[in-house]
């Protein structure tokens, strides 16, 4: 069917609209804070084949795996009689999942008797069950962590709306009254993008749609091999590293070769660490969005509609058995680093090709941070908070002060949402942490830190984290970034925890949790006088920083 081009581009809008719409939706109508305030969540549309075609721009790590996450259920599940009543629910890491907390769910778009797509979203969950609230981090299982729903067909008001299906999520979760919130949200957000469809397809016609869903996957697909064909032709290696598993204190190596040919791009991670034993283990789905977010992020076309048209030129090689593709059954609960790694490895070969375009590292690093304390009730209390520290900069700019990894894309939770809902707790201070981005002509962004006071007894906490031991690294002769750490203060006693780490926290207990900055970018000698003089005046380095880095101290030359 032809369509007018400007008629094609005002419904592309609109399919972008709507993603974005659904969102917030989702978000306003959510219980927990790490969907309300943090914003960890996604939505997406896609077309009848589970292609995404327009995506909010909320969690990349979530939205460009979403694509894979369709195309598994729709090969588990009989799809031919779906109607308007079903919905696919689903959180297995390997069945096109993430991690069992990011609950995902589909609804078909249905007119006159006709498939037209799919409305898509994820929700981080702030339990699922499991061996300990939130994150277990002593897991050597998927199963202990929690309650696995490979994708599953249901018909939504007999199986959810207190049907079977919604008994026994909730049953299994411990904070079951925000979960069920969560869910619904979800199921109101997928409601709204089905709506705004079926309202476009009303106004312009079935066949004006679905010529739209395919030419905005086409049209970014012609960016995207543009975009790669105006880099040089060659293959480059990259690698980064995870600090340790939870069971082993060495290092873990993620590498990949990146080749480019004319207006095709492989990045094959073959060499990468096997899959290990505890949580660290990312999925196909979460390598991919690692994968693909580090190449769309330095080249050169930013404004290229985020779709999986996007994908079409690239190929990319997971080993099975890797720490980027474990085996079924391998723990994966605290994925994001691995997947951040993929990603600074994609840097670290590109940068070889176009280092003017590609950043230092950051500190890419998710810190899954959970307090949680039983009631006397039988239910459970949890504090989640989703953290990164500081950006690598990059030629022309400095790296952003505490601002979640492009991966994440997460707000920082306030303080006063915190308090609010967690009243044993109290917030002794949030604060930048000086000196902590890499030196360089330009600056890595930097950490922070936060100060929590434990105002009853009964509390634990659970945590884990990156970049304890190995800093971001610089680039183009800039510094590396600052460390992360974790702290309890208990009377005249300091007790340094890892980065993988359960403690039994009592009244009184001070937690000290630092995040680490991003490295530097180029010669630190080259940093502009003013530059240095601004970054003195706003506390964001010490004079002992500035003379240790840069000529006369940060004085005018």
């Amino acid at each position: 069917m032809s369509v007018d081009q400007t008629r094609l581009a005002i419904m592309a809008r609109g399919l972008k609209a709507t993603a974005d719409e659904m969102v917030l939706n989702l978000v306003r109508s959510a219980f927990s804070t790490v969907v309300r305030e943090a914003r960890d969540c996604s939505a997406a549309l896609l077309d009848a084949k589970g292609q995404v075609v327009a995506q909010a721009e909320m969690i990349p790590m979530q939205t460009a795996g979403l694509g894979l996450s369709f195309q598994s259920a729709a090969r588990q599940l009989d799809l031919s009689r779906v109607g308007p009543e079903h919905a696919i629910l689903m959180n297995d890491p390997y069945s096109g999942g993430q991690h069992l907390n990011d609950i995902i769910l589909f609804h078909p778009i249905i007119h006159e008797g006709e498939l037209i797509g799919w409305s898509g979203n994820t929700a981080h969950h702030l339990d699922i069950g499991g061996g300990s609230a939130g994150v277990n981090t002593r897991a050597t299982e998927l199963i202990q962590e929690g309650l696995i729903i490979p994708p599953v067909l249901i018909n939504v008001a007999e199986d959810w709306h207190g049907g079977t299906v919604e008994r026994i999520v909730t049953a299994n979760i411990r904070t079951a009254e925000i979960g069920l919130g969560d869910f619904n949200a979800q199921f109101a957000a997928n409601h709204v993008g089905r709506e705004r469809m079926l309202e476009m397809v009303k106004r312009d016609g079935i066949e004006a749609v679905k010529a739209a869903m395919a030419e905005v996957l086409d049209y970014s697909e012609r960016r995207m091999r543009a975009a790669i064909a105006a880099l040089p032709d060659g293959s480059w290696t990259g690698e980064a590293f995870l600090d340790r598993d939870v069971f082993d204190d060495n290092p873990i190596r993620v590498c990949v070769k990146v080749t480019i040919s004319g207006d095709t791009l492989v990045a094959d991670f073959t060499g990468t660490a096997p899959q290990v034993k505890g949580m660290f283990n990312a999925p196909v789905a979460s390598a991919t969005a690692g994968a693909l977010t580090g190449i769309r992020s330095v080249i050169a076309d930013q404004d290229i509609p985020a779709n999986d048209g996007c994908n079409r030129p690239l190929t990319l090689i997971f080993p099975e058995g890797s720490i980027l593709n474990p085996h079924r059954g391998a723990p994966v609960r605290a994925r994001m680093p691995a997947a951040g790694r993929a990603l600074d490895s994609v840097h670290d070969a590109l940068s070889k090709a176009i280092p003017e375009r590609v950043p230092a590292q950051g500190y890419n690093t998710t810190t899954g941070f959970y307090i949680a304390k039983p009631r006397g009730d039988g239910t459970m209390q949890i504090y989640l908070d989703v953290l990164n520290g500081g950006y690598g900069a990059a030629k022309n700019y400095d790296g952003c002060h505490a601002t979640d990894h492009i991966l994440s894309s997460c707000r920082i939770t306030p303080i006063e949402a915190i308090e609010q809902v967690s009243e044993h707790l109290l917030m002794d201070a949030f604060s930048l942490r000086p000196d902590t981005g890499g030196a360089g002509e330009f600056n890595g962004g930097l950490g922070f830190t936060r100060l929590i006071r434990v105002l009853e007894d009964g509390a634990f906490l659970n945590l884990y984290s990156d970049h304890y031991k190995l800093p971001p690294k610089g680039r183009s002769g800039g510094g590396d970034g600052g460390l992360g750490s974790l702290r309890i203060h208990r009377g005249n006693e300091v007790i340094e925890l890892t980065s993988t780490s359960s403690f039994d926290l009592r009244a009184g207990d001070l937690i000290e949790l630092n995040v680490g900055g991003g490295g530097g970018w180029g010669d630190p000698a080259r940093r502009r006088p003013e530059s240095i003089e601004f970054d003195l005046a706003n506390d964001f380095i010490t004079p002992a920083y500035a003379s240790l880095h840069y000529r006369n101290g940060g004085h005018s030359r």
